[in-house]
């Protein structure tokens, strides 16, 4: 599993950063995209990602600079495919309510069909995110017109009030959760959890009582239960090893207070966090909803993560990788320094830390 960041820069893309797209690469090849900024097409053709293994898309909130690359992106994914098996492809997209108006009215207009057929799932938002001046503008979140004829499937989730979060998708390998970030609009975490695999499977305690190869390590590694020929019965947890804990990863939209994510993303192997403003800029930063590279490692801190990767930053923020050392004074070292000093203060400098640039790359091991 790994992630690569295709863009790393708020509010607008420049030279140097892209906007805010992050992909999971997962291991058998399939992408999830989070959030989808003007651009992130470009990045995508400059990355290893295939545009062509994208199968879910999450988009954390509906400011633009997460949002305005998804129109161009959703009519270009089916290029090159052949229209007959091009039919049997489902692309999921999840979001804020609004996002399926969004992608209806944007590619409605266009007359711009796709060649793929698409799922939505919008998160309705708790009243409590929607900020006080939400009704000065008279916009309509739902969508009042015809669904796209490619909508296979539509669906809203609700947060759940027992499990205080929106249980966002359920499949054999994965758990998705979201949580409440605070944030001018309505916006979400995303937490991905993987499911615990098998262990190792013992070959040599089978081979020593004569068991061969086949049918049978299959079904004991799978955990079933295996009756021979001679009556006797062999448990699988006597021939295979504890199960292999799955890994878990946080993809944080813009947020000013991620304190929701807590419950659900404990012992967390990445979280990846915004980091828009450096510390000294704090009054500002929070006020337009974002967050300082200290605010970040607390959240990492109070998730027991093993890793923070920071991104988001401010456009002001030259990459490292191109400037100029000490000629440069508004660099991404600034919130490396910060975030690294806080980590000592606060007794985790074991923390692995990396402030994303446009192309990095994160392994996730098991």
């Amino acid at each position: 599993m790994k992630l690569v960041f295709l863009g790393t820069a708020s509010c607008y893309p420049t030279p140097t950063r892209g906007v805010s797209c992050t992909a999971l690469q997962l291991d058998d090849g399939n992408v999830w995209l989070f959030d989808c900024g003007e651009g992130s097409q470009i990045q995508l053709q400059k990355s290893i990602i295939k545009p062509g293994k994208i199968t879910k898309i999450f988009i954390t909130h509906l400011h633009g600079d997460h949002l305005y690359g998804l129109p161009g992106l959703l009519c270009t994914l089916g290029n090159g495919l052949d229209p007959e098996k091009a039919k049997d492809i489902e692309i999921c997209l999840y979001g804020p309510h609004g996002i399926r108006k969004f992608v209806q009215t944007t590619l409605g207009l266009a007359r711009s069909p796709l060649a793929f057929r698409l799922s939505i799932f919008e998160l309705i938002p708790r009243p409590d995110m929607y900020p006080e001046d939400w009704s000065q503008w008279d916009i309509e979140h739902n969508l009042e017109e015809s669904p796209l004829p490619q909508e296979c499937n539509y669906s809203k989730i609700e947060f759940d009030s027992i499990s205080k979060c929106w249980n966002v998708l359920e499949d054999p390998q994965f758990v998705v959760f979201a949580a409440a970030l605070k944030h001018r609009i309505p916006s979400f975490g995303f937490i991905i959890e993987e499911k615990s695999s098998p262990g190792k499977l013992d070959s040599k305690k089978l081979l020593d009582i004569g068991i061969t190869p086949g049918p049978i390590f299959g079904k004991l590694k799978n955990g079933v239960k295996v009756k021979l020929d001679s009556g006797e019965e062999l448990d699988p947890a006597d021939f295979v090893g504890p199960d292999v804990p799955g890994r878990k990863v946080a993809v944080m939209g813009d947020t000013c207070d991620s304190s929701e994510i807590l419950p659900i993303a404990q012992d967390v192997d990445v979280l990846v966090h915004e980091a828009t403003m450096e510390n000294n800029l704090l009054e500002k930063c929070v006020e337009f909803g974002h967050s300082t590279p200290n605010m970040a490692v607390d959240v990492a801190v109070g998730c027991k993560a093993k890793s923070l990767v920071l991104f988001h930053l401010s456009p002001r923020y030259k990459p490292l990788s191109l400037s100029n050392g000490d000629e440069d004074k508004d660099t991404a070292q600034i919130i490396i320094n910060q975030a690294t000093n806080h980590l000592k203060e606060v007794g985790r400098a074991d923390m692995d830390l990396l402030v994303a640039e446009d192309f990095s790359e994160y392994q996730i091991l098991k």
